[in-house]
């Protein structure tokens, strides 16, 4: 009998990564609605880092050049308010790519695991 359910610690993953997502850009946007206070980029940044970090690189440096707009040297930048939009692509992206990163690396192990298992078997 095939069964049609997703697996309960996968459907739990999805939960929690979904929640992750969803904590991370209700503080970005908290954060933007704030006026960008002091204290709060340090916490943002070490719940999102390496994510972070990587969407803030594909979106300032990367997409621009791509794209032909000529990158961050060309930006001139009259207004210096905060947004409430202004942060959330960055760490709510950011913790897409860690989720996307974590999948990634579990994904690696299940098949190593599968593999070296599958190997044992074949040679005993």
């Amino acid at each position: 009998m095939a069964q049609t359910d997703t697996p309960r610690p996968r459907r739990t993953a999805r939960l929690v990564a979904a929640g992750y997502v969803g904590a991370v850009a209700a503080a970005a946007l908290a954060y933007g609605v704030a006026g960008a206070p002091e204290g709060w980029s340090a916490p943002l940044l070490l719940a999102t880092f390496p994510g972070a970090v990587l969407a803030a690189f594909l979106g300032y440096y990367l997409l621009p050049a791509l794209l032909g707009a000529g990158g961050p040297d060309g930006a001139d930048v009259a207004d210096e308010s905060v947004g409430a939009l202004d942060f959330l692509p960055q760490y709510a992206g950011g913790a897409i790519l860690n989720v996307l990163l974590v999948w990634g690396i579990a994904a690696f192990v299940r098949h190593f695991v599968r593999e070296a298992r599958g190997s044992r078997e074949r040679r005993g």
